[in-house]
Order: structure tokens, then C-alpha cells, then sequence
């Protein structure tokens, strides 16, 4: 036993320390060349995009969730999941080498109609890839430490995403006029200022687009590394007993119909957050990652609590907190203009701290109901519904897109009046998630008293020390 026991964890090791380094070089490319990115954002504005193009941006995100179960397909007979994954995600990543040929087509609208199609294929292919590799991860993490496991590797890759969109948003901004004593200096110490003029912006955008493909390809080395437990066979299964498994579980259903309104509200604004910082108040790229850094920073600091929190109370618990404050946030934006958006710095605090415990919950709440041996085909079909509902409400974002508001104290940007309805359809998400039953969960009332005793336990002995 105790050899069985220093087997396991040394296996445990390994994955952890391969898929640090692994997702080091996946978030680097993805912060540069997936959808999401606000480099690709900057593109798209340079462009000339429409609300509807940005709506389209945002969908084809959500929409790529519907090739997860072809990952469950590809791997259905299938001893080893590695190399299916590999494969699978390196040709996503290629795509995305070859984003900057949108700038080629000499009328941009068809450009980005160009853009949009190529980011579909890749981020269908990467979610496909990522269907197999959650199945993966998970026959080789125990659910006991998953939560953990998952908030210590996001903390980890986020910092590393983090230094390299600072710099490499840094020389985007360089091509903007003006900008500064220092970005003026360091132009005259690169003594590049004919080349950093805003005819090349986007040129270089092409190859910063480029270099995230080459690093993204360069990653799959390391996860190839990753070791594997052979797999469990079902031969007597069909792939549609398969998928209609989840379907058939109850709890499943409830889950089910809480991401989707979940994912509806979240949906609703959401292809408009970058474009209005860039345009309605007039921020630099720069600026745009000075918020980045604030909602990551506190994402860092936060996913050691919330791994901890969920491994303890349980992700139904957790969610109902990040189910709140998802509806508080949006609000804020209601009171930002371009005179003064200064409430944005403290929206990011509080957006990262609740995004940070929305991520793991994402990937572990489906895990932590599913049989053994069947995440994957639990992972694949709530990604590709949920997904569809998120996709639906980002199109009607940009098809219903509305005018200017009114409400007496202010007027409100067409984008604000949108942020405004999908806070209040966050809200209600509570509804549904109450019907969600997680056997490990605690009473949310419980798991804030047992908190706030230990939070006030911890600076009682601070005072007495010092």
C-alpha cells in the first residue's frame, strides 16, 4: 500500500510540473492569437468591425464548445487519449499562423469575415483537444485535491500570460501617436521611429499573431511529456448510449439548465467589454492591460482561496458567491465614462477575484457529478450546450443592439444598456443553481460562518503576537 501510495503521488507530481509547463506556452499563445484576446480585439477595431462582427467574435468563442463531444467521439475506442489530443489541438493552433492574411483582402469587411472563419476552425479544433485532454487530467488528479490542483496551475499560468500581454502591448502601443516621455525615449533608443507609425500597427499585430502560433505549437512538445493511465475500456457501450448517459442523470439535467441560463446571461454584452474600453472611453491598449493586470492579479491571489474553498464546502456553494458578484459587476460599468473611469480599476479587483472562482468551478463542477470513468462525455455535452446558449445571447447582442438610454441622471451608452440587462439575468441564475444537488456540498451560510471565524481567528492571533 505504501508503495502504491508514493507510486500515485510521484504520478501526481509529474502531471502537475508537465502541465505548468505545458500551460505556460498555451497561455502565452492564447492572451495573443485565441478569441478573447484583446490583441485580436485591436485588430478588428483597427478593421473597422461592426457591433454584429464583434457579436460574431464573441459566439464563435462560445459556438467552438459544440465540437467538444467530437472529442469524446475520437476517443471513444481509443486505450490513449494523448496523442488524439496533441494532434487534434496542433492543427487548431496552426490556423491561427495565418490570421494576419485578413489584411490582405482589399475590402476589410471581407477581411474580418476572413478573420472570423479562421478563428472558428481553430477554436473548434482546440475545443476538441480540450474535451480530451479535461478526460485526461482527470483519470490522473483525484477529486479530493482537484480543486487545488486546477487553482495553483491557473495561478501559475495566469502570472506568466500576464508579463508577456504587458510587453508585447506595450510596443503595440508604440505606434499610437504620442504616448508619453517614455515610449517617445524608448523609440529613439530602439531608433525605430519611422517604423512605429500607425499605418504598421497592424501589420505587427500579423506577426505578434504568428509568434503566439509558433509558441502554441512549440507547447504540445511538453504536453506530449504528460504521462497517461491506460484507460478503462467499454466496449459494450455505443457512442450513443455514450452521450445519452448524461442526458438520462437527473442532476445532470439540473446543472445542465443552470449553465445554460448562466451562460445566456453571461452571453448578453459580452463581445462589448474590449471594444467600449477602446472606443467609447478612449483607452489605449496599454490602459486595456493595466485592467488585465489588476483583474489577474487578484485572480492570482484568489485561486488559492477558491481552490480551497471548493475542496471544502463544494462547487455548488462556491458558485452561488460568484453568482452574485457576477451580477454586481456589471453595474459599475453603468457609471463609467470617458471623463472618468476610474471605478473600472476597482470593477477589475472585483471581477478577477470572482472570474478566478467562476474558472474552476467551470471545469470541476461537471466533473465532481459525473460517474468515474465518464467525465468526458459529461464535460463534452455541457460545454456544447451551454455553449450554444452563450453563443445565442452574444448574436442577439449585436442583432438587437440598442440606442442610447435615458434614465434621467445620466445617459447611457447602447453598450451600458446591454451590460445593465445581463447583470440582471445573472442574478438570476440562483434559481436553477438551487436545484443543483452536489453530495459534498455545505449550506453557504455555513461555509461563511466557518470563513469569517477563520479570518477573525487568524487576526486574533496576529494582535496577540504583536
Amino acid at each position: 500500500m505504501a508503495a502504491q501510495r508514493r507510486k500515485r503521488e510521484s504520478l501526481i507530481r509529474k502531471v502537475y510540473r508537465t502541465s505548468i509547463v505545458e500551460g505556460a506556452f498555451a497561455q502565452v499563445y492564447g492572451n495573443f492569437a485565441m478569441i478573447g484576446s484583446s490583441f485580436i480585439t485591436k485588430l478588428m477595431v483597427l478593421m473597422g468591425a461592426s457591433p454584429l462582427q464583434y457579436s460574431m467574435l464573441s459566439a464563435i468563442g462560445q459556438v467552438s464548445a459544440i465540437w467538444q463531444p467530437l472529442g469524446v467521439a475520437f476517443s471513444h475506442k481509443i486505450g490513449q487519449r494523448k496523442w488524439p489530443c496533441v494532434w487534434i489541438t496542433a492543427i487548431g493552433r496552426m490556423l491561427t499562423l495565418f490570421l494576419g492574411l485578413a489584411l490582405l483582402f482589399p475590402n476589410q469587411r471581407e477581411g474580418i469575415w476572413f478573420l472570423l472563419g479562421l478563428l472558428f476552425f481553430s477554436a473548434g479544433f482546440q475545443a476538441t483537444g480540450a474535451n480530451i485532454w479535461i478526460a485526461w487530467v482527470s483519470d490522473l488528479i483525484p477529486l479530493r485535491i482537484r480543486g487545488r490542483f486546477f487553482s495553483k496551475r491557473n495561478q501559475i499560468l495566469l502570472a506568466i500570460g500576464l508579463v508577456f500581454s504587458y510587453i508585447l502591448s506595450f510596443h503595440v502601443d508604440l505606434f499610437e501617436t504620442g504616448g508619453g516621455e517614455i515610449k517617445s525615449f524608448y523609440r529613439g533608443l530602439l531608433n525605430a521611429e519611422q517604423f512605429f507609425v500607425p499605418q504598421n500597427q497592424a501589420l505587427f499585430l500579423a506577426f505578434v499573431f504568428v509568434f503566439a502560433s509558433i509558441i502554441g505549437l512549440v507547447g504540445l512538445s511538453f504536453l506530449a511529456l504528460q504521462p497517461e493511465r491506460k484507460r478503462q475500456q467499454h466496449s459494450h457501450q455505443s457512442l450513443q448510449d455514450v452521450f445519452l448517459e448524461p442526458i438520462r442523470d437527473k442532476n445532470f439535467r439540473l446543472l445542465l439548465i443552470f449553465g445554460a441560463w448562466w451562460m445566456l446571461a453571461i452571453g448578453v454584452g459580452s463581445p462589448f467589454w474590449g471594444p467600449f474600453m477602446l472606443k467609447k472611453l478612449e483607452m489605449g491598449l496599454f490602459e486595456v492591460q493595466l485592467y488585465n493586470t489588476l483583474h489577474m492579479g487578484t485572480s492570482l491571489l484568489a485561486f488559492g482561496f477558491w481552490g480551497k474553498f471548493i475542496d471544502r464546502f463544494g462547487n455548488k456553494t462556491a458558485m452561488k458567491i460568484c453568482v452574485v458578484l457576477g451580477a454586481f459587476n456589471p453595474m459599475l460599468w453603468l457609471w463609467i465614462s470617458a471623463a472618468n473611469y476610474n471605478i473600472l480599476w476597482f470593477e477589475a479587483l472585483s471581477s478577477g477575484f470572482m472570474w478566478a472562482g467562476t474558472g474552476i468551478i467551470t471545469t470541476n463542477f461537471v466533473l465532481s457529478i459525473a460517474p468515474k470513468r465518464r467525465e468526458q462525455a459529461y464535460s463534452g455535452i455541457y460545454a456544447a450546450a451551454t455553449g450554444v446558449f452563450m453563443m445565442s445571447s452574444s448574436l442577439a447582442s449585436g442583432i438587437f443592439y440598442p440606442s442610447a438610454m435615458n434614465i434621467g441622471i445620466r445617459v447611457l451608452e447602447p453598450e451600458q444598456v446591454v451590460f445593465g440587462v445581463g447583470a440582471i439575468m445573472r442574478l438570476g441564475a440562483l434559481i436553477p443553481l438551487a436545484f443543483v444537488r452536489e453530495y459534498r456540498s455545505v449550506p453557504l451560510r455555513k461555509a461563511l460562518a466557518f470563513t469569517m471565524a477563520r479570518v477573525i481567528g487568524w487576526r486574533f492571533r496576529g494582535e496577540k503576537r504583536s
